[in-house]
């Protein structure tokens, strides 16, 4: 009789659903372990290149977050630069930043995507629209030689809003991103200013980023100044 109270709690708090028998996790809790385990993902990378990221931010510039576990790393770093301005699609990385002082924080609109604290639609577009930014720091689900990708149309949307509003666009994306695609691209190579991923990127990859890209940062473990 304890556990059967025990499930009636939980269900009321809407953490999971009663079953005949049992009981299931509800959808916003998987979606939040989910988010979870990506985040906790390449953990070691993502540091390494927020730290590197945060090189090219000098104070009183305008940023722009894009989504993803990486870029919330980006906002972790950011703390103790001055007078920074920093849009964000993103709900995550809102939260960070609200914890940094001497820093203008805008939240854009957009739908909530499911499963996701993020902020997309036709709604995120036109707001972007609106802003110029000196710098724009990107995510991306997947990178090849052809461009760099994510899972879901809206996001991808906001991606090149992003782009379009920003004077300078760095990617970054830890190097098991690197050879696989998703469902839509993003923006081909040409749209941004640079790559800043990991040193575990493969010897063939590193060979056409130097040779290919504008900018391709790899940044260690450990901290170190990058070019």
């Amino acid at each position: 009789m304890t556990i059967w109270r025990d499930l009636e709690v939980l269900e009321r708090e809407n953490r999971i659903t009663r079953t005949h028998g049992g009981a299931l996790l509800s959808a916003p809790v998987v979606a939040a372990f989910a988010f979870h385990e990506r985040r906790q993902s390449h953990m070691a990378e993502k540091t390494a290149i927020a730290r590197a990221a945060v090189q090219r931010v000098q104070p009183g510039m305008t940023l722009i977050l894009d989504t993803g576990t990486t870029t919330m790393e980006v906002a972790r770093a950011l703390g103790g630069i001055a007078r920074l301005k920093v849009l964000t699609s993103s709900l995550a990385v809102a939260s960070i930043l609200l914890t940094h002082d001497d820093l203008e924080l805008v939240l854009l609109g957009g739908t909530v995507s499911k499963g996701s604290p993020d902020l997309s639609g036709a709604l995120t577009v036109d707001n972007l629209a609106a802003f110029r930014a000196d710098l724009a720091f990107i995510g991306a689900d997947a990178m090849d030689k052809r461009g760099i990708y994510t899972s879901n149309q809206s996001i991808a949307r906001a991606s090149r809003a992003m782009i379009a509003s920003a004077q300078r666009t760095i990617l970054v994306a830890d190097s098991s991103k690197f050879g696989n695609t998703a469902f839509v691209c993003i923006a081909a190579w040409h749209a941004i200013d640079g790559l800043l991923t990991d040193d575990r990127l493969s010897a063939d990859a590193r060979r056409w980023g130097e040779r290919s890209l504008r900018n391709l940062t790899l940044a260690p473990v450990f901290a170190r100044e990058v070019p």
